[in-house]
């Protein structure tokens, strides 16, 4: 293989690795606020209650790690987790944010 290819798939590897990072990341903010949050406040929001979106975030959170430490990068699973809590972190976290103090 060529000089210039291995860089090329050195290179791909750790943006990859990079971008996991990243989304384990954004998992994990999404976890730790589901944590923090009590039961009443998702009542009072109208949304759908905390054990639903721990399960959803936890699941999250380690479906993204395995992927970053079993070095697969972000794949599709991965991508899956990161959606989750994105979705989360765009919907009901505002949404919790104007009901709760």
């Amino acid at each position: 293989m060529s000089a210039p290819m291995v860089f090329a798939l050195t290179f791909e590897h750790w943006l990859f690795q990079a971008m996991a990072l990243v989304a384990v990341g954004v998992e994990i903010w999404a976890f730790v606020d589901v944590l923090r949050r009590g039961p009443a406040e998702f009542l009072r929001a109208g949304q759908r209650d905390r054990s639903f979106w721990l399960l959803l975030t936890g699941i999250a959170l380690a479906v993204g790690a395995m992927g970053l430490l079993m070095g697969a990068g972000l794949g599709m699973f991965s991508i899956a987790a990161v959606c989750v809590a994105a979705v989360y972190l765009a919907g009901p976290r505002g949404e919790l944010r104007l009901y709760s103090r």
